[in-house]
């Protein structure tokens, strides 16, 4: 209706023109008249008919923006909790910083105790074992050596018995085992 008042006032002037309002020489044709009055029933015509369709589609795009608006701000509303949260979560994370930093340190300061007491440990077995290690090759070494002495010892003296062992030292020592032996 509002479209159809507009153009009516637009329209007045020309239609008193051509109706003969000021006189001039050369006029508006009544051609043109004519024309005018066409367009004005046209776009009232349009109006008429389509005004519904208009009033609904501009409606329905009312409603779809109103709904859209809603969501946004819902969504606004939504941010907006989060950003709260995150910035609360944020000053308990600085607050408690220290707090995590002295712990995660007394952390470490355990661990490396318990590391090095583990090391110590080890370190210290190895110690007990290659000495125990080296005392048993020692020993081993020092009974290969007794043993090979030993051998040695047997076959020099066998040698030298053979050798130099008289006739009269044979029966001397015949005569001292048989009384070993006879004791």
């Amino acid at each position: 209706m509002k479209l159809l008042a507009n153009l009516f006032i637009l329209l007045a002037p020309a239609v008193v023109l051509a109706s003969g309002g000021e006189h001039h020489d050369a006029g508006i044709p009544k051609a043109v008249i004519y024309q005018l009055i066409n367009i004005t029933i046209l776009i009232a015509g349009i109006v008429y008919f389509t005004k519904d369709g208009i009033v609904s589609f501009f409606a329905g795009r009312k409603a779809v923006y109103l709904e859209a608006a809603q969501k946004s701000a819902f969504a606004r509303e939504q941010a907006e909790k989060e950003f709260v949260d995150i910035k609360n979560k944020l000053a308990t994370l600085e607050a408690t910083r220290e707090e995590s930093l002295q712990k995660a340190k007394a952390h470490a300061d355990d661990l490396k105790k318990q590391i090095l007491g583990e090391a110590s440990d080890v370190s210290k077995r190895i110690r007990d074992d290659a000495e125990l290690t080296v005392t048993l090759e020692v020993q081993r070494a020092q009974k290969e050596l007794r043993s090979q002495l030993l051998k040695d010892s047997v076959e020099a003296a066998r040698v030298v018995l053979t050798k130099d062992l008289g006739s009269s030292d044979q029966q001397k020592l015949q005569k001292d085992f048989i009384n070993h032996v006879g004791v």
